[in-house]
C-alpha cells in the first residue's frame, strides 16, 4: 500500500506541487482555491468573504451575512481530478434595528475525488487499478462584534483514502474581519490548525497557514484585492485580484497569484475570470493554469433568497449598485429617480 500513497501524493495528486511549498503537509487539497470569483481574483478573498464561501474562506464573514445563501461548485483540475464544493449559509440574530443578522451559521463539503487510476507494482509490473478520495465537512459560525468587527471559528472533520487504506483528521480556521466602512475590509484567518493525517505508518500535518488580506472599492465600478499568506512551511505567497463590474449584469475579473509560480512559471500565476448576475443570482467562471501540467476550469454558482442591497453590504459586493454621479438624470426628474432605485423587490423604501 505504501507505493500507491507516494505515487498519487508525488505524481497524481499534483495541488501537492502547485499549492504547497513542500511534501511534508497531508490534506494539501485544503489549499486549493474554492470557488469561481475567489479563483479568478488571484485567491485574493479572505477580506471579501460575507457569503457561502465564508465556511472555507473566512468564517468571520458570516457576521455579516444579511441572507441565506447556497453555493455550488465544480473544477475541472488536472486529468481524471476533479473538486466539488456545495456551502450553505444563514444568518440570525437582530441588531438594535430590528433588521439585519449580527450572526450567521455555514455547512460545507469539499470534496476532491478521481477516476480509475493506472497502478503498477513495485517491479512495474501492471496491477488493478484504484481511486482515491478527499473531503473536509466543515461546521462555521460568526458573530458580529460592534458595527465594524466580526469574529469566527470553522471546525472541519478530513477525510481521505486512497485505494483500501484510509485517514481521517481534525481541524479548525479562525477569522477577523473589518470593516470601517462601505467601501474597505480587512481580514485575517489562522487556517487549517489541527491534527495531522495519518497514512500507513506516517502523519503528515494540515496546511497550517496564516492569511491575510484587503479590498478596497475604488470606484463604483471597480474593486481592488489583495492578500498575503504565510505558511507553517516557510513559504510566503501573495496575491492580487481587480474587479470591473460593467452594469448589473456583467462583472470581469482578474488577478495573480505567486504561490506555485517557482514550480511552474510565472505565467502559472495569472488567473481570470467572469460573473453573470441575473435576479440576484451569480454565476462565475474562473481560469487558472497551472503550467505545463494544463489549465483548470472553475464553474460556480451562488444563489441568494434576497437580492435587496442592505446597508452593510458593501457594493463592490453587490452589482446592483450603480455610479450615480455618472448617471445621466435630467435634473428635474433627478432625485425621482434616485428614490426609485433606494427602493427593495417590494417597493418600499431601503432604511
Amino acid at each position: 500500500m505504501r507505493w500507491r500513497v507516494f505515487l498519487l501524493y508525488t505524481f497524481i495528486f499534483p495541488a501537492r506541487l502547485c499549492w504547497s511549498a513542500s511534501g511534508t503537509e497531508g490534506a494539501s487539497f485544503l489549499d486549493i482555491p474554492v470557488g469561481g470569483a475567489p479563483a479568478a481574483l488571484g485567491s485574493a478573498y479572505t477580506a471579501q468573504a460575507n457569503d457561502a464561501y465564508a465556511p472555507v474562506w473566512n468564517p468571520a464573514g458570516l457576521g455579516f451575512l444579511h441572507t441565506v445563501e447556497f453555493a455550488g461548485m465544480h473544477l475541472s483540475y488536472i486529468g481524471p481530478i476533479h473538486y466539488e464544493y456545495a456551502g450553505l449559509v444563514v444568518p440570525f440574530g437582530k441588531d438594535r434595528e430590528g433588521e439585519l443578522g449580527p450572526a450567521g451559521l455555514g455547512v460545507s463539503i469539499q470534496y476532491l475525488g478521481t477516476g480509475d487510476l493506472d497502478a503498477r507494482d513495485i517491479n512495474g509490473i501492471p496491477d488493478t487499478p484504484f481511486t482515491s478520495a478527499f473531503g473536509s465537512y466543515s461546521l462555521a459560525y460568526g458573530q458580529k462584534i460592534g458595527d465594524q468587527f466580526s469574529l469566527g471559528a470553522t471546525a472541519k472533520v478530513i477525510k481521505e483514502r486512497i485505494a483500501d487504506a484510509s485517514a481521517s483528521a481534525f481541524g479548525t480556521d479562525f477569522g477577523l474581519m473589518y470593516r470601517p466602512d462601505s467601501t474597505l475590509s480587512l481580514g485575517t484567518v489562522l487556517a487549517n490548525l489541527g491534527s495531522g493525517v495519518r497514512f500507513v505508518n506516517e502523519s503528515d500535518p494540515l496546511p497550517l497557514a496564516i492569511r491575510f488580506g484587503g479590498t478596497c472599492q475604488l470606484t463604483p465600478r471597480w474593486d481592488i484585492s489583495a492578500e498575503g499568506v504565510y505558511r507553517k512551511t516557510g513559504l510566503l505567497s501573495g496575491g492580487v485580484g481587480l474587479e470591473w463590474r460593467y452594469g448589473q449584469n456583467f462583472s470581469f475579473r482578474g488577478g495573480y497569484n505567486t504561490a506555485h509560480i517557482k514550480e511552474l512559471g510565472a505565467a502559472s500565476g495569472v488567473t481570470a475570470g467572469l460573473g453573470l448576475f441575473f435576479w440576484g443570482q451569480e454565476f462565475a467562471y474562473a481560469w487558472v493554469p497551472v503550467g505545463d501540467l494544463g489549465q483548470t476550469h472553475y464553474f460556480s454558482i451562488v444563489f441568494r433568497l434576497s437580492s435587496s442591497p442592505r446597508p452593510d453590504k458593501p457594493r463592490l459586493k453587490t452589482p446592483e449598485y450603480e455610479d450615480l454621479e455618472d448617471m445621466k438624470i435630467d435634473e428635474p426628474n433627478r432625485h425621482e429617480k434616485l428614490f426609485d432605485l433606494l427602493k427593495d423587490d417590494d417597493g418600499k423604501p431601503l432604511e
